[in-house]
């Protein structure tokens, strides 16, 4: 399946990400419930994620919702090389 990869540097910290996986999990716009948490220090303008265990990666939407919405493309999904690994064998 791979997992989602982020790059802080593209990040701006809109939190679209954040409110698709909400709703993709509860079914409304309920950030406290998502599996992905973006916070943005807003004098530094560093932005800090997480993604806690919660997180199927949208297994019924084809992609990750958080992927797909991310306008900056600070998220993408990347295939875990230890599975492609097993496969080729």
């Amino acid at each position: 399946m791979g997992h989602i990869s982020r790059n802080s540097a593209l990040c701006y910290g809109c939190k679209i990400c954040q409110l698709v996986c909400s709703l993709h999990l509860t079914g409304s716009f309920w950030p406290e419930r998502s599996s992905i948490q973006v916070s943005r220090n807003p004098q530094t303008g560093v932005v800090r994620w997480s993604i806690d265990k919660t997180c199927d990666r949208c297994r019924r939407e084809g992609e990750p919702l958080c992927v797909k919405s991310c306008s900056y493309e600070a998220l993408k999904m990347v295939a875990d090389e230890k599975l492609e690994e097993r496969e080729r064998e």
